[in-house]
């Protein structure tokens, strides 16, 4: 039987040149639905590789939604037709295509994480119990041992925090848009570094709110420059990611910090500090939500450490009664700062 073998590309990786040509091979139809890819071993064989590349080729092309490993058979170009959630996720192949969309951050790719979801994903598939939960309606701040759950994985993460703090998000994009919907209203103004999120942006001009760019150098935020903004006139709110500024990757230095929780409290601004660029415990700062507990909410997301398509995250809240820190305002104004 004669092997199919990939006309690979000069440049990049070997690892993503084969994915490429298996997703090319696919698309031209060279490779058939439901055709089994040649052994790991006897592909490295021939293209004088290792088996570890084709190996990590192989779960980068299933990771894009090309093909599907099965275990004890081998590796088999998927057979779902185009309508199917498999069809749906290979439609995003920017890799494959030569291109990198650099609008988003997203963390070193991974074979491990795909296939580790894949388990959890067959485990849930079979628990009934599970099942049945997913089809209910659930409490607007998350069900109980969700939250004790995601707890418990921030603490050991080394973002020590309550299960009664938290409120469940769709993600962080969701969480900042519900912060910016809570505590400002439209034509209100907040801050954020000169460059900062985009997804922030996007989130502030859905609200109808301004965003004022304040300053910054190596250390992070310029808290001088926004003492001047603060003495002229106070945002209602300050946007900052101080573990790891996207886009430039910046940390807020630890005496800046301080002086952003004493600015916040001089002049009553809340702090929404966004914690998704996740960086080890030993390479972050002293969160905010410790600094000034009382008026920050911190934004946590599993897209970095888990899956970004998961969309789940959560709100850390001020501390008190749940939701204490908002309260209902008059009908269509949303909600407003106690």
């Amino acid at each position: 039987m004669t092997i199919w073998l990939p006309s690979l590309s000069s440049q990049g990786t070997r690892y993503r040149s084969i994915a490429e040509a298996i997703a090319d091979a696919v698309r031209r139809g060279e490779l058939a639905p439901g055709q089994k890819l040649p052994p790991q071993r006897r592909l490295a064989d021939r293209l004088g590789v290792t088996i570890g590349t084709v190996t990590r080729a192989y779960a980068e092309a299933e990771r894009q939604g090309w093909v599907v490993a099965r275990v004890g058979s081998g590796t088999y170009v998927r057979e779902e037709d185009a309508g199917s959630s498999a069809a749906f996720l290979a439609g995003r192949s920017d890799a494959a295509a030569g291109t990198f969309d650099l609008s988003l951050s997203l963390p070193p790719p991974h074979p491990l994480r795909a296939q580790a979801l894949g388990r959890v994903l067959a485990e849930i598939a079979t628990d009934d119990a599970v099942l049945q939960r997913a089809v209910e309606y659930q409490s607007e701040r998350g069900v109980p041992a969700h939250r004790e759950q995601l707890a418990a994985w921030m603490t050991a993460l080394g973002m020590p925090v309550e299960a009664e703090a938290l409120l469940v998000t769709q993600g962080g994009q969701h969480g900042i848009s519900l912060v910016l919907q809570t505590l400002a209203r439209p034509g209100e103004r907040i801050a954020a570094d000169v460059l900062t999120y985009p997804g922030l942006i996007g989130a502030a001009r859905q609200a109808h709110l301004k965003v004022l760019g304040v300053p910054m150098d190596e250390h992070g935020m310029d808290m001088q420059a926004l003492g001047r903004l603060c003495a002229q006139q106070p945002p209602r709110l300050v946007y900052v990611t101080p573990d790891q500024n996207n886009p430039t990757g910046r940390l807020l230095g630890e005496d800046r910090r301080e002086q952003l929780a004493q600015l916040a409290r001089r002049h009553d601004f809340w702090i929404l500090e966004d914690g998704v660029q996740y960086l080890p415990e030993a390479e972050r700062g002293t969160p905010l939500y410790r600094l000034a507990p009382e008026r920050t909410l911190f934004a946590f997301s599993t897209a970095k450490v888990l899956a970004g398509g998961l969309r789940i995250g959560a709100l850390v809240a001020p501390p008190g009664p749940a939701n204490a820190w908002a309260k209902p305002c008059a009908p269509r104004a949303g909600w407003c700062r106690r």
